[in-house]
């Protein structure tokens, strides 16, 4: 924590103006993970047959032109088929993603299309190696990429075994075809290890990308099911605390207003005593019930800034907290701080794509200003300042204004006339600092008989602060 430094940023400070580079690049890191890897995976798949197009059609075709110092006419129309067969694979392969991933439906159509180019492509291939002729070798080489695009393609939309079926019977019909056709052998046997490497390859790719963004989604998914259990399960708690407190009084009350009523009909002056206990319960159920609404909304610091590190790691989140000088800080301060906490670490995980977040805790008895990430104005007399900084923030919070969270904390604060600020920073950063002022007699062994170096009066003569 002491050797991360910190910038202390006025309010018109916009941190310089960035390049463009800069501004799209935070821009791409403002998307959240889920977002960023669909974009990664998708833009690696859009590339990949053009690479292939280069490396597998059209470098084994130049190299069989210089080998016989001749180009045939059929080199162009094949180059340009090849270019035909990547712009059909885009946006086939951006529907393949989605039908894979969320289960939209399946681009049959385009699948097609590619099919009938690939098809074409191996034949205009085949003329080419035996007009050359071609080396076995470069032939093998150049027909790896005519079923690329389509084999790629059929890797998102069939299961695995029904791939490996339509791959070995499409191996099959160009043997057949090519024997027919009077191909030589050499070329004719080239093709089922060729076929199985270029579906292998388009299964290694595309299904492999396509199962780790639907495994992300479901993570993702299931982050927000763990979310709202959660509210569920205290909604239960607080349920059940209500139905503890108050059902057990709720039948007392009913028994006896029912006695009440029978011994009124008959003139008993026992019915005005079991009225007025009926009314000293229900006096009792309300007290009952303002002391459990009051233990709902009341929050421990020290458990939330310790709930707040768990969620955070788990998440995969670096917290590093610091509570130097945190003792003796008044029990309704802290539940306002807890809330504090509780708000912030919401909005790290929801409005941000965090890798580190920085939690500090300070108590100011003689108003200075402090140092690091708690540095504010200096204020006469002590405070305590709670600042959460953390990296990540996503563009679309950034541009955010405040909700509902961050107006009730300012109300929760504004009670015991502390402020609270928050706001983006320069660099991806988003700060969110509490000040709360005390008053002298508030702030627990830091009384008027304070030593001078600000230490508390109970830790003199010790050697040690307290806390």
């Amino acid at each position: 924590m002491g050797a991360t430094a910190l910038t202390v940023y006025g309010d018109g400070d916009d941190g310089g103006a960035e390049p463009v580079f800069h501004g799209q690049l935070r821009k791409l890191r403002g998307r959240g993970r889920v977002a960023q890897v669909y974009m990664w995976a998708r833009w690696t798949l859009y590339i990949t047959p053009w690479l292939m197009l280069i490396g597998w059609l059209a470098a084994p075709l130049l190299s069989a032109t210089a080998e016989i110092h001749r180009s045939p006419a059929l080199i162009l129309p094949t180059v340009v088929l090849g270019l035909v067969q990547c712009a059909v694979y885009v946006p086939g392969v951006r529907r393949g993603l989605s039908h894979y991933v969320y289960g939209t439906p399946a681009p049959w159509r385009l699948i097609a299309v590619s099919g009938v180019l690939s098809a074409v492509s191996v034949v205009l291939v085949t003329m080419l190696a035996t007009s050359l002729p071609m080396r076995a070798s470069l032939y093998c080489t150049a027909m790896l990429f005519p079923v690329l695009p389509a084999g790629s393609l059929l890797a998102l939309v069939l299961k695995k075994r029904w791939q490996a079926v339509v791959s070995v019977a499409a191996s099959a019909v160009a043997v057949a075809g090519l024997a027919l056709t009077g191909v030589p052998l050499k070329y004719a046997l080239g093709l089922p290890p060729t076929f199985l490497f270029s579906s292998a390859f388009a299964a290694l790719t595309c299904r492999s990308w396509a199962w780790i963004l639907a495994a992300m989604r479901e993570l993702d998914e299931a982050k927000g099911d763990q979310a709202r259990l959660a509210v569920a399960e205290e909604r239960l708690r607080f349920a059940r605390d209500m139905h503890d407190v108050v059902g057990r009084n709720l039948s007392v009350i009913a028994l006896k207003s029912e006695l009440g009523v029978r011994l009124a009909r008959k003139g008993r002056p026992e019915a005005a005593d079991q009225m007025a206990e009926v009314q000293q319960l229900a006096q009792d159920s309300q007290r009952e019930v303002r002391d459990v609404v009051r233990a709902y909304r009341e929050a421990d610091l020290q458990v939330e800034l310790a709930g707040a590190r768990a969620v955070l790691q788990a998440a995969g989140v670096e917290c590093l907290m610091d509570q130097e000088g945190s003792a003796g800080v008044p029990q309704q301060v802290q539940s306002v701080l807890a809330w504090v906490v509780r708000e912030g670490t919401t909005n790290v995980l929801r409005h941000a794509n965090a890798a580190s977040c920085w939690l500090t805790l300070r108590v100011t008895p003689d108003g200075a200003a402090g140092a690091g990430r708690t540095a504010t104005a200096a204020r006469p007399g002590p405070a305590v300042v709670f600042t959460m900084e953390n990296d990540g923030v996503l563009e679309d919070a950034a541009q955010r204004g405040d909700g509902s969270g961050i107006a009730g904390l300012r109300e929760r604060l504004a009670a015991f006339g502390g402020t609270l600020t928050v706001g983006p920073r320069p660099g991806g950063r988003f700060w969110l600092r509490a000040h709360v002022p005390l008053e002298k007699d508030e702030l627990l062994g830091y009384g008027p008989e304070a030593a001078a170096d600000g230490q508390p009066a109970g830790a003199r003569g010790t050697g040690k602060a307290i806390g």
